[in-house]
């Protein structure tokens, strides 16, 4: 019963590392466009060409971290109907998650 209780501290522990690293990568990006005064400034601080820190806060912290969170809870296979199953990734999660925009140029 102990070891249970043990593993299952343990796992809610990995988690709450999970949820922290997002929270500390959005706290870091937060305080990047703290400095602004205005919302040039903050356009600016956003521009990773002028601020190149503002891509590499994004690309090194808040990316990893969200990729961990999400691959966190996938299951390591997802049932398909032509090939029977195939290899879960976060893509595929962002993939199913986001609708196309319609574009005024594509034909209706």
């Amino acid at each position: 019963m102990a070891e249970a209780q043990s593993g299952t501290g343990q796992l809610q522990e990995q988690k709450k590392g999970l949820l922290i690293a997002v929270s500390a990568s959005v706290d870091k990006i937060i305080s990047h466009f703290g400095a602004a005064r205005n919302l040039v400034q903050k356009a600016q601080l956003g521009d990773s060409r002028l601020s190149p820190d503002v891509g590499h806060l994004v690309l090194t912290t808040l990316c990893p971290a969200l990729h961990a969170l999400v691959a966190d809870g996938l299951k390591p296979f997802k049932k398909d109907l032509i090939t029977g199953q195939r290899r879960s990734s976060p893509w595929s999660v962002v993939e199913a998650s986001v609708k196309p925009a319609r574009s005024a140029a594509w034909p209706r």
